[in-house]
């Protein structure tokens, strides 16, 4: 990989962090690695109010109509971090100030507020004296509102000084919508800071604010709900007129923004007048802003916009708007099929892109889990349920009856399909079985109803998990031929419906989705059961079985919802030839031990699927393993109940541990 494609991997990597962090409420914008020296939280009621941090501690000022709560240090104070949450202000005025100091340096101070009902002043730092103020950061979350009839004024930093230096390169995030009485970067004592490096994000839509000044950089992140013709900032200003004159303004969209091309947003509105606005975007994070939010399972749009002004407004248009493939290891990359479109949305991504991404092969790894289920739900039915179901008629058969039977077990595997798939489940056959003999032949008929559960954990060599549930439920019947020599046939049939669900982190979205679809599953088996000596029985046998679930087209929600996509599933069908032998052993008249020994070959077992008209990569199960199988069944005699219990080891392309229960029970 050549130096540049590392220098813009980290820039786009850098870029999304950006996003991230005021999408989240954090403040490592403007101070990444910061360390906290000291934290508190100011939670619920009055009482709840922290009172001392550390070496640190509080102090609550108590004036006409006002009280300051703070992390206070003798002359310094740097590196606090204050969480406003789920909290009410009384019914006074409050000063919170990330730090507090006395002429010394009030640096790297956080202020964070969610759900909260605010007044008063808010100052990521605070100094009482003329001393410097920097690097503080305040925050306001989700839920943050101003009380009724009160005010909030919100300060990057405030010291109490007539000098324009000491106040700089503070941060306010907005995280939501708020109507604020002042809001400026950097505040003094003759009101009068500067702009010093201040920077405001602002990530809602229909912040306001009456007094606004001290930012000389401004980045507007545009929320999911963006329109074109909103508002993003209103400013007051006293009646005022408002200058952006050296200010620098960004602007980039959030996951699930969506404007076509020459759509405009309002950036900053004053009616009273709007001057010396920029004539060009600026960048954020150190990369142009292009910067791209995602909106499909493998693509990002990247909006470029260019910036006008009137009398009264700072517009933004979307210039052109271009989707890319987003490279499986972060960011997105314009090889592979980069198309530039004009607000349409059938952009032409390669089908060579389609086919190696690994984003789309975690979402079909679901299908070779759910396949996986089902199969283990077929052994189950193939060896207890055979076992019970034929102890049950053989019993009835004798008094004339028909009895139910059961089969229930869990199964701990691992497949592997190009990566591999983890899971975990269990299931359990009910079903009624009798016997009919005709001359040297005897059959058996079982119809049963079948239900199973599972969790998976699908992994990719890339490093990209996903996790979800599957189930199924579904009617059949199993069917038996043995004649006088031991020569058995049997088959089964089965179908039912599945239901599955997902759940993954792919590179830098997250995506999710539910599935339903049907199948149909069966199995056709030769064997022949024969004595080896007066304690042991050999069964040899060779079985065939087949599963087939049914395709499904799913909607698949990106990052909760902000962005959606769709992927069509195809029928996955399951070959499986099964050779083996299993010895059992008598111990007494009631009970007996079984070992055996099989080699599994997988035919098939791949998992298809399709995305934008062209194939993915597609999981396969396809290979060769191996079983040992131990058990031990109890028949009492002159009882009703038998219990078959065993436990099988897998190895090879399917390895891990399945146990199973049988039981009949004759009335």
């Amino acid at each position: 990989m050549s130096q540049k494609k590392r220098n813009d991997r980290k820039m786009k990597w850098l870029r999304l962090a950006v996003g991230a962090a005021l999408l989240t409420g954090g403040s490592s914008v403007a101070l990444p690695g910061m360390a906290s020296a000291a934290e508190a939280t100011i939670q619920g009621g009055e009482g709840d109010f922290y009172s001392s941090v550390g070496e640190k501690f509080s102090i609550a000022h108590e004036g006409w109509d006002e009280k300051w709560y703070s992390v206070f240090g003798d002359d310094a104070s740097t590196g606090n971090t204050i969480t406003v949450t789920n909290f009410t202000a009384p019914g006074y005025d409050l000063r919170i100030a990330g730090g507090y100091g006395a002429g010394g340096k009030v640096s790297g101070n956080k202020i964070i507020t969610t759900n909260s009902t605010l007044r008063g002043i808010l100052s990521g730092g605070y100094n009482s004296a003329d001393g410097e103020v920097s690097g503080n950061v305040v925050t306001l979350g989700e839920g943050t509102k101003v009380a009724d009839g009160a005010s909030l004024q919100v300060f990057g930093g405030y010291s109490y000084t007539e000098s324009q230096e000491n106040v700089k390169n503070n941060t306010v995030n907005i995280l939501t919508s708020i109507q604020l009485d002042a809001l400026k970067g950097g505040e003094n004592k003759i009101y009068n800071a500067g702009k010093n490096g201040n920077t405001l994000n602002v990530a809602a839509k229909n912040v306001s604010t009456n007094y606004f000044d001290g930012f000389e950089n401004i980045n507007f992140f545009l929320p999911s709900d963006i329109a074109s013709g909103d508002t993003m900032l209103s400013i007051n200003n006293g009646g005022q007129a408002t200058s952006l004159d050296g200010v620098k303004v960004g602007v980039a969209m959030q996951a699930g923004a969506a404007l076509n091309k020459n759509d405009s947003v309002k950036l900053i509105v004053n009616d009273n007048g709007l001057s010396n606005a920029p004539k060009a975007l600026t960048e954020i994070a150190k990369e142009n802003i292009t910067m791209a939010a995602p909106s499909g399972l493998i693509t990002d749009k990247e909006y470029t916009f260019s910036l006008s002004s009137t009398d009264n407004a700072l517009v933004a248009t979307v210039d052109n708007i271009a989707e890319k493939a987003a490279s499986d290891e972060g960011g997105s990359s314009s090889e592979g099929g980069s198309a530039s479109i004009s607000g349409a949305e059938d952009t032409a991504i390669s089908a060579e892109t389609i086919k190696n991404s690994q984003r789309l092969k975690s979402l079909v790894e679901t299908q070779a889990a759910v396949v996986t289920v089902l199969n283990s739900g077929a052994d189950m039915l193939t060896s207890a349920g055979v076992t019970q179901a034929t102890a049950a008629a053989t019993a009835a058969d004798s008094r004339g009856q028909f009895a139910p039977f059961a089969a229930m077990g869990g199964s701990n595997l691992r497949a592997k399909s190009g990566s591999h798939v983890d899971t975990k489940g269990y299931g359990i056959d009910i079903g009624f079985a009798r016997e009919i003999k005709k001359g040297q032949n005897t059959y058996l008929i079982a119809p049963v109803v079948e239900y199973g559960r599972g969790s998976y954990d699908s992994y990719q060599d890339n490093g990209i998990k996903a996790d979800g549930k599957s189930s199924f439920w579904g009617v059949g019947v199993l069917g038996r031929q043995t004649n006088a020599k031991g020569v058995y046939y049997e088959a089964s049939l089965r179908a039912g419906r599945t239901k599955s669900d997902y759940k993954g982190y792919l590179v830098d979205r997250q995506a999710e989705y539910d599935s339903e679809s049907n199948y149909l599953a069966g199995h056709l088996g030769w064997g022949m059961i024969k004595k080896v000596n007066a304690k042991n029985t050999l069964d040899t046998y060779v079985k065939f079985f087949y599963t087939q679930q049914d395709g499904d087209k799913v909607k698949v929600k990106i990052n909760g919802g902000a962005a959606s996509d769709e992927i069509s599933f195809g029928t996955v069908e399951s070959k499986r030839l099964r050779i083996g032998a299993r010895l059992t052993h008598k111990v007494n008249d009631s009970s007996h031990l079984y070992g055996g020994l099989a080699y599994q070959g997988e035919l098939d077992g791949k998992a298809r699927a399709t995305y934008r008209g062209s194939e993915t990569a597609a999981p396969s199960v396809q290979g060769s393993s191996v079983m040992l199988e131990l058990g031990w069944q109890v028949k009492p005699e002159k009882s009703p109940v038998a219990i078959d219990l065993g436990v099988t080891g897998w190895a090879g392309k399917q390895r891990g541990v399945t146990g199973q229960l049988g039981f009949k029970w004759n009335f």
